[in-house]
């Protein structure tokens, strides 16, 4: 008696293979022809109508400039290689082009990668500038370019991402149709810009809806076999059907009709407070509770910085103003540079390392002896912000245990509060007491992966002289070479961070500079260390300070004050005001600031300047609500891209380990059924394989049959040799002796038909 197929499945339910539907075909379904040149054109324009319609709609919709006929050119002629490659149905073939492809396309995303990331960020850019004046937000900033010329980086991007849906689209129309996986793979493009109301241009539409509509026909007609010869034939209908879609839309409903006639989205309306967060903060506005202001960054340079103020005060202050110099407030001092960040002075040398004690017994020396050339003043730090763990201290104070303040001596709204005696530089009068050779030669070591970097860096700008001119011609080299800016752009390379900002990148904020400036200061033989803490300037508090009335200046300073005597006032110090900058040792004045970062140029005001371009130009914008929301902005944007990459690479990641389970669940699963149950499940495999490829095969309706179409049509003599242990297994009442012997031929037989090309 002769089995089929539904007797199978009635007696095993484990042994399951679905009927198939009757089948609306295009054309007669006989041998294919041995190459078919019209049929791989035919894909090819399919695939270049698909790849381009999403690439340059998306562009078109946001009016991007980028040169259309080379991405039209470019997305076209891969369609057109690729395709014609898989009709020739030669497998080495196809796969020696493809991987050949593969090593242009890596080799280009490694060779060309600052001009794709540029690309990247002038798109990311346009859509924020688009999405921020839809939305009404006010002070997004926006990503630097490391390459300026954006008509050549879009268009490269444009290109870059073309090649990939051209490849995915190929391989995807080789076997099967489907109008899901398609819009998944395109459509998904055209949602931002349809939310923004962007409407992409009137061809691409054309295009893509034209090539929707050819992939529905194909996937209604259940093609799955010479796929590239149906699509010739579903082609010109759905180029008719696109167009006349596209016609009657533009016709019957244009733009200002649709917008009058259509009410606005009550679901879109909800969303919106939400989109206006992400344009105006970029993706880490979906995390910004796990993120907090704070002007420290702990010496950290590398792209897992994460420095987002919020412009509430940190610091409170209260002093008396003695000279118009910037105030600076020591937190942190680097020692050992490892290519990404600065170790503490403190963990690597010891407590007493960082905190001036030679230069402040100096300067308690000369203001004993004459208060004309050296004064004492008391400062008050009081910290506001919980989660700020250093101590600020102005330059030349007494650190004692005594300095920390008892609680009912801090305002109420202050953490903790210290009060320092010191003795600030009021003259150029040489330091008594100061000795050279207790200077560490640590802090004239310049790494080796650094080293050649900052060679080249000081040769080309000619250093020379004394220590005090050398970092002046640091100042100007800066000044007039690199750029201040917020955004510098994220880094995922090998090379290490101060050599990539002083040969590459060239552009950063005041942490690069000091950090370039001290390793060129070391390079010249001057001591020299890193140092992060906050600086406030006399306009700061000029404008913002707040007198306090019932404080004696007497208590609070004494001596030569280049402002002569002023009053006690009370300042506060937002997180924004954090800074770097260098400590150089000189023979006879001991530790000195050295300010090498350049303030922000006025063309670029845009790109909201930086802490120092507020500092130097005093009151104005750091005061204004607007530059306060556009710097929040821009370090929320700037940091957008890596918690991005951060997010799917996670993502990525537990995707890899949930479909790892499942197949590691699947064959644990498979391993515990009986012998007969796992021989079916083999078979079955080999046989749903075949019926994807082949249409001949998917009418058999007996084991029997399909053994015999595979040694006919394999060439597989094999395959005949297995019928009867096939026959007696699935239906024969025996034990499960021999079954997987006969599992693991069906299992080679299943390779070698994978293997084998289809006579």
């Amino acid at each position: 008696m002769e089995h089929t197929r539904a007797d199978i499945s009635g007696r095993a339910s484990r042994w399951r293979r679905k009927k198939e539907p009757p089948q609306v075909e295009l054309t007669e379904t006989g041998k294919k022809q041995k190459y078919d040149a019209l049929a791989a054109l035919s894909k090819a324009l399919l695939v270049f109508m698909v790849s381009y319609g999403a690439v340059g709609g998306f562009l078109n919709a946001y009016s991007i400039e980028f040169n259309r006929v080379l991405c039209m050119g470019g997305i076209l002629g891969l369609s057109l290689l690729l395709s014609f490659v898989y009709e020739t149905e030669k497998k080495w073939f196809t796969n020696l082009c493809v991987i050949g492809i593969f090593i242009i396309y890596a080799y280009m995303a490694v060779s060309r990668f600052y001009i794709l990331n540029s690309g990247t960020y002038a798109v990311i850019n346009e859509v924020y500038e688009q999405a921020q004046a839809y939305l009404g937000v006010v002070g997004g900033g926006l990503y630097n370019l490391q390459v300026d010329d954006s008509y050549l980086t879009i268009t490269s991007i444009s290109l870059f991402i073309g090649v990939v849906l051209v490849i995915l689209m190929v391989i995807r129309l080789q076997y099967k149709a489907s109008l899901i996986r398609t819009i998944l793979m395109t459509f998904t493009l055209y949602l931002v810009p349809i939310y923004f109301e962007k409407t992409p241009d009137t061809f691409c539409l054309f295009l893509l809806l034209s090539g929707y509509v050819t992939i529905g026909i194909l996937q209604c007609a259940k093609v799955k076999k010479h796929l590239s010869a149906q699509i010739k034939q579903a082609l010109p209908i759905g180029i008719a059907i696109g167009g006349a879609i596209v016609l009657i839309f533009a016709v019957l409903l244009p733009k200002i009709r649709y917008r009058a006639m259509v009410p606005k989205n009550a679901a879109k309306a909800a969303t919106e407070q939400d989109a206006a967060l992400f344009a105006q903060y970029g993706v880490m506005a979906l995390f910004m509770n796990n993120f907090a202001g704070g002007g420290i960054n702990e010496g950290q340079l590398s792209q897992n910085v994460t420095m987002m103020p919020d412009n509430e005060p940190d610091l409170l202050v209260r002093y008396t103003p003695y000279s118009m110099d910037p105030v600076y407030l020591k937190a942190f001092t680097g020692v050992d540079y490892d290519g990404k960040k600065w170790s503490k002075a403190t963990e690597v040398l010891g407590p007493s390392e960082g905190l001036l004690q030679s230069e402040v017994a100096g300067r308690a020396q000369l203001y004993e002896q004459d208060s004309d050339a050296q004064a004492r003043g008391v400062m008050e730090v009081y910290c506001l912000d919980p989660k700020e763990m250093f101590s600020f201290r102005p330059y030349y104070a007494k650190v004692e245990e005594s300095n920390l303040l008892p609680v009912g001596d801090i305002p109420e709204e202050a953490i903790k509060g210290e009060r320092y005696v010191y003795y600030p530089m009021v003259t150029d009068e040489s330091v008594p007491g100061l000795d050279w050779h207790e200077v560490d030669n640590r802090y004239l070591n310049v790494p080796i992966n650094c080293l050649n970097a900052v060679a080249s860096a000081c040769k080309e700008a000619k250093l020379e002289g004394s220590a005090e001119e050398i970092a002046q011609q640091i100042t100007e080299f800066f000044a007039s070479k690199y750029r201040y800016t917020l955004r510098p752009g994220y880094y995922f390379g090998s090379m290490d961070y101060i050599s990539y900002f002083l040969s590459k990148n060239k552009k950063g904020f005041c942490t690069h500079f000091a950090s370039a400036g001290t390793m060129m200061l070391r390079y010249m033989g001057i001591p020299a260390r890193y140092v992060e803490g906050y600086v406030f300037t006399y306009t700061d508090v000029v404008t913002d300070g707040e007198i306090l009335e019932n404080e004696n200046y007497e208590d609070y300073y004494d001596g030569y004050a280049p402002l002569g005597d002023t009053a006690v006032l009370e300042v506060e110090v937002p997180d924004a005001q954090g800074h770097a900058w260098i400590e150089m040792y000189l023979v006879d004045k001991g530790w000195v600031v050295v300010e090498v970062t350049p303030a922000a140029i006025a063309e670029e005001e845009e790109e909201t300047g930086g802490f120092w371009d507020a500092i130097m130009n005093a009151g104005n914008q750091q005061n204004s609500e607007a530059a306060k929301a556009q710097q929040e902005a821009a370090q929320y944007i700037e940091n957008a891209l890596a918690g991005g990459v951060t997010v799917v690479g996670v993502l990525a990641g537990i995707a890899a380990l949930v479909l790892f389970l499942r197949w590691l669940l699947g064959f644990y699963k498979e391993s515990k059924l009986p012998a007969k149950e796992r021989l079916r499940l083999e078979y079955g495999r080999m046989t749903e394989w075949l019926k994807d490829r082949d249409e001949g095969f998917a009418k058999l309706t007996t084991p029997e049959e399909e053994l015999n179409w595979i040694e006919t049509w394999y060439g597989l003599p094999e395959a005949g040799k297995l019928k009867e242990g096939i026959y007696r297994m699935f239906f024969a009442p025996v034990d499960d002796e021999g079954c997987e012997e006969l599992r693991a031929q069906v299992h080679a037989l299943r390779k070698s038909v994978r293997r084998t090309k289809r006579r």
